[in-house]
């Protein structure tokens, strides 16, 4: 065969039929690129399974960053727990040193949970406001409590110490009973010690016994000792779980238990013997409160019979004869009417009409009869207003003559200028008398000046003693006539 047939041959010719020059060109480029992505791809990514793994966990850590904070844009609504925490840790108030007293506090009262010093923290700071603006807000609103206007403040004040200091006070209030309901239940635990002792329990099995068995009878006693059991276990000293156990209840009682535990642990001294001794003891020491109690019963009770009982003998024994022995001394024990004669003079000369008799009457020592000239007693006349003119332009002003010496016991004297058919009653002071003018217990004039037209009133208002609401005492009509133009 001759080379020519060779020569002449086309890349055509050897293809399949149907795949033409460019299609294999097409094909050839676009493996090329898939090859070329993938040897990319391989120099890029890691080279150890361990590289992959930590940037595997890289990218979930950032998806789990990413949907907690979707989820916390999405809640909008805040609730009080989380209000108190943010407030107590914008203030930085964990950290102070009120805290950790506030804390050990908190675990004698049995709250070792770690959101209970949020709450208490944030009544501390909050209640002494909460209670001075209830005190405010009553004052000038309801009027419930009995508090005069001019110690407003100071009642304001006042609640806000005891708002500062009303959250120690609970705290310690269930510390007191909870170290009550303990020191009950010491000897029943002493016994059941004592029990599992002799059984050959050791000591921290025998606090967990004990424990499981007092946790319906006595879940104060049960709780400590079981975390004194938990401590025993994990602490590497032994003493500083019991240690532990007197600073969580401040009581003598469990120092009592504590201090023989130890020394039989470290002398090697018999457990049952010396709990035994302990739980007498302390079952006396409860029998002697007892009794304790009951003989001061009658002491106790001397008070109320003074207060309550005798007041109320006295008054039915000694009262118609205390009444009696007082219409006596007033003329009022017996007799009926009795004339007097009074001889007066007309101050004439011997020529004219002489001395005349006059017959008074006394009904139960008071004198009834034409000639009864004695001058009445002293007295205060009652509070009075009175203006010079009836009449009056508008934005004159208003002379007017006060007469409140009967108001001496009395305080806030103001005297308002009112539209007539006002209510007498005053519920915003503030606002109603901010045109009035002050007066005193005496007599004085003040000055007002006329501003609404038509029948007014002048008023004196006053607040009784011991009374927190304004009274009228007197008020006088005037006419406010328009101004002429």
């Amino acid at each position: 065969m001759s080379a020519a047939p060779i020569a002449n041959a086309r890349i055509e010719d050897w293809l399949p039929f149907g795949l033409g020059l460019n299609d294999v060109i097409a094909v050839s480029a676009g493996l090329a690129v898939v090859t070329a992505f993938f040897a990319v791809w391989q120099a890029l990514r890691a080279n150890t399974s361990f590289e992959r793994r930590l940037i595997h966990i890289v990218d979930k850590k950032e998806a789990m960053r990413q949907t907690a904070l979707a989820s916390r844009r999405q809640r909008q609504r805040l609730t009080p727990a989380g209000v108190m925490r943010e407030f107590v840790t914008r203030l930085d108030l964990l950290r102070s040193k009120h805290a950790t007293d506030a804390r050990m506090l908190l675990a004698r009262a049995g709250m070792r949970s770690r959101d209970a010093m949020i709450p208490y923290l944030f009544a501390r700071v909050s209640m002494p406001l909460v209670f001075a603006f209830a005190v405010l807000g009553d004052r000038y609103t309801l009027n419930i409590l009995p508090i005069p206007p001019n110690f407003a403040l100071l009642a304001a004040a006042g609640a806000a110490v005891f708002g500062f200091f009303a959250p120690g006070i609970y705290i310690k209030n269930v510390i007191n009973k909870r170290t009550k309901r303990i020191q009950l239940g010491l000897p029943d635990a002493l016994d059941l010690m004592i029990i599992c002792a002799e059984a050959g329990l050791s000591l921290d099995a025998t606090l967990a016994r004990v424990s499981r068995e007092l946790e319906n009878a006595c879940p104060d006693l049960a709780e400590e000792l079981a975390i004194t059991a938990a401590e025993l276990t994990f602490l590497p000293d032994r003493r500083q779980a019991f240690e532990n156990l007197n600073a969580r209840t401040d009581m003598s009682a469990i120092r009592g238990v504590v201090n023989t535990l130890t020394q039989t642990a470290k002398f090697g001294t018999p457990l049952a013997n010396s709990l035994r001794v302990l739980a007498t003891e302390y079952r006396d020491a409860r029998m002697f409160k007892a009794e304790e109690k009951a003989a001061r019963l009658p002491a106790l009770m001397t008070v109320p019979m003074i207060l309550f009982i005798l007041p109320t003998l006295f008054i039915v024994l000694m009262g118609p004869a205390a009444l009696g022995i007082v219409d006596t001394f007033n003329g009022r024990g017996g007799g009926g009417p009795r004339e007097v004669t009074v001889v007066t003079h007309n101050g004439q000369s011997d020529n004219g009409p002489g001395p005349q008799d006059t017959k008074v009457t006394e009904v139960n020592g008071d004198a009834a009869g034409a000639g009864a000239n004695a001058p009445p007693a002293p007295a205060v006349p009652p509070a009075s207003l009175s203006v010079m003119e009836k009449t009056v332009a508008v934005g004159s002003t208003i002379t007017v003559s006060v007469d409140a010496r009967a108001l001496a016991a009395d305080f806030d004297l103001r005297v308002a200028l009112v539209l007539a058919g006002t209510p007498d009653n005053v519920n915003d002071a503030k606002t109603f008398f901010a045109q009035a003018q002050a007066a005193s217990a005496r007599e004085m004039k003040v000055t007002l000046t006329a501003r609404t037209e038509g029948r007014n009133e002048v008023r004196l208002y006053y607040v009784p003693h011991f009374g927190t609401s304004y009274l009228v005492a007197a008020r006088a009509d005037i006419m406010v006539a328009p101004t002429a133009k």
